[in-house]
């Protein structure tokens, strides 16, 4: 079965000042889509946190008991959990070999994805001797994994009263439908209210999903924690305008340049309250926050006290952050996050993705659209939009851009303005595309949110048809989804590369075509193509096989319109594109022969 990826979805409900809710949107039953992923790298593992208590590393995969659970929710039905000596046995590319510290020793493995479309998991592993933690009041569980999200949950298990009875909690909750963990990732949780102290714990893991990814689980410890341990957690950083949220802009044109505010998701991974400042460093700006008390074993969201308003040049800014304390730190590694963002301010674009193609966003061949939220900080008009297109999208498909400005008393999108429809040939594909708008230039208000999306009215599933490039991580109800197969609109947390572009670039400085169109389509016999033009231009038209090898060619002057009858059975059945050069740019429509 294909696995169609459309980000994860929640219920539409705009969510700033002034905008009413909606809430007519239904969950969207979506399937897995990956066609290109990243190498993740290796991560920095901590093997040194206070005192080990207990290890494992799976190399007597004897000590460890599997089960499945056929009346549990969702019932189990297969897709077992196996230790493997197999670095390759991983399901995705990206992330194989395994490289956990041990991982040729063996390790703990659920694949989701072998079991298939049709399969089902409840599923544990769990040691089988008792650890005695006697006079240990504060216990670390830590383990490396390789995990792949999807929609299923993973959790760490615990019993103390050697396996009659199991507790849980569930781990890798905060991970973005479709991302990986680096290869390895280092989880440590603390359980010390739960085994602390305890003689006879047991310590296990649960997988539940449904044609979802993968979980591998290696090297697993208790251990005590050390006094002093920060880590710097994220980053939420972003400017906020009328729409309410803060938004990260990757890149900035220079009149929309405004503060951009900056805080950190410090944890406290040590067993002792410390009082923390956060810093963010960039050119021209160093920014720290007040001195923050946080408690042993929690996370908390640190705020820098001055926003940062880059210059409104040609610049780029790269973000460094970290955390500090008076005390030393057991694993200092962790404190820092170097290049953690790269704003990068220009004269026209305008865009919220991080400009490096991860995955895509379609509706397998049916009528979509998807694009992002963008605060409007000075007035000014907008010609074109930018998307890019992903590698596996069809050559042939129609599409457009669309504007929308947002109702303040209703929260609905309204339409504005489009593009002319496009068609994508094989030069567009794995491209970033600026189509303008109709309309000309657009003036865009202050201090007014406008969404801008890519779109299709599909080819009713006959094809992927378009697929527009994702890259990042939107805060929810900030970037949306059209299914126009039900008119419904949702919201996705994975950023599709659709931008804003300021530049000057209207439809009167491309193609004067005012029509084009090819009928009957599909053609069996001949087929006629229609171009009309209100001032006098020169065409060249061309049709080519999905090869490019150009099969016809034609040139006309026109000053209103002139028809070309094409003699199909000239060429063999397939797919074409029509191609109408005029003033430098070129229009696509594509041909479907059945002779």
């Amino acid at each position: 079965m294909k696995k169609v990826y459309l980000g994860l979805f929640g219920v539409f409900a705009l969510s700033f000042s002034g905008i009413a809710q909606k809430n007519t949107a239904k969950p969207l039953n979506t399937k897995k889509f990956a066609p290109l992923e990243l190498k993740a790298k290796p991560g920095a593992i901590n093997t040194n946190k206070g005192i080990i208590l207990w290890q494992n590393d799976f190399s007597n995969p004897g000590e460890w008991a599997t089960a499945n659970d056929p009346a549990g929710t969702p019932p189990h039905t297969n897709g077992d959990w196996t230790v493997t000596t197999d670095i390759n046995a991983i399901p995705v590319a990206a992330l194989k070999p395994a490289a956990h510290t041990t991982a040729a020793n063996g390790y703990a493995l659920i694949d989701s994805d072998g079991a298939g479309a049709n399969a089902s998991q409840n599923a544990t592993i769990v040691y089988t001797q008792n650890i005695d933690l006697t006079g240990q009041p504060n216990v670390l569980l830590m383990f490396e994994q390789s995990h792949r999200r999807y929609a299923e949950s993973t959790y760490v298990l615990w019993s103390i009263d050697g396996g009659a009875t199991w507790q849980e909690v569930e781990v890798n909750a905060d991970m973005n439908v479709n991302t990986n963990t680096t290869n390895p990732a280092a989880v440590q949780v603390n359980l010390s209210n739960e085994i602390g102290g305890q003689s006879q714990v047991r310590i296990g893991f649960k997988y539940t999903g449904q044609y979802d990814w993968f979980w591998a689980v290696d090297d697993v410890k208790l251990s005590t924690p050390d006094d002093y341990d920060l880590a710097v957690s994220g980053i939420y950083w972003g400017s906020t305008g009328a729409w309410g949220a803060r938004l990260p802009y990757y890149q900035i044109p220079s009149a929309q340049v405004t503060a951009i505010d900056f805080s950190g998701i410090i944890s406290n991974l040590g067993a002792l309250n410390q009082d923390v400042t956060f810093g963010v460093q960039t050119t021209g700006y160093t920014g720290s926050s007040a001195a923050t008390n946080i408690t042993a074993f929690t996370s908390d969201t640190v705020d820098c006290t001055a926003a940062f308003t880059p210059a409104a040049s040609n610049a780029t800014y790269t973000i460094n952050a970290g955390v500090q304390s008076a005390n030393v730190d057991a694993n200092p590694a962790d404190n820092t996050v170097a290049n953690a963002a790269s704003i990068v301010v220009n004269p026209n674009i305008y865009a919220r993705d991080l400009d490096n193609i991860t995955s895509g966003s379609y509706n397998q061949g049916q009528g979509f659209e998807v694009g992002n939220i963008f605060d409007i900080y000075a007035s000014d008009d907008i010609s074109a939009i930018d998307v890019y297109i992903h590698p596996g999208a069809n050559v042939g498909t129609e599409m457009y851009v669309k504007l929308y400005s947002i109702d303040p008393t209703t929260g609905d999108f309204v339409f504005v303005d489009e593009s002319a429809p496009y068609t994508l040939g094989a030069n567009d594909v794995d491209a970033l595309l600026t189509l303008p708008l109709q309309g000309g230039a657009y003036t865009l208000n202050a201090g007014e949110p406008y969404l801008v999306v890519a779109g299709s009215n599909g080819d009713g599933g006959a094809t992927d048809d378009l697929i527009v490039g994702t890259c990042g991580i939107s805060e929810a109800q900030t970037t949306f989804y059209l299914d126009l197969t039900d008119n419904t609109w949702y919201y996705t947390t994975s950023t599709p590369m659709v931008r804003m572009n300021f530049s000057n670039a209207s439809i009167d400085e491309n193609s004067l075509l005012t029509g084009f169109n090819v009928y009957p389509n599909p053609a069996a016999g001949n087929t006629t193509i229609a171009l009309s033009s209100k001032v006098g231009t020169d065409v060249v038209l061309s049709i080519v096989d999905l090869s490019g090898k150009e099969v016809y060619t034609s040139t006309a002057a026109l000053n209103g319109t002139s028809q070309f009858e094409i003699n199909t059975e000239l060429f063999g059945n397939g797919m074409y594109m029509v191609n109408v050069y005029s003033n430098g740019t070129k229009s696509t429509k594509k041909l479907i022969i059945r002779n």
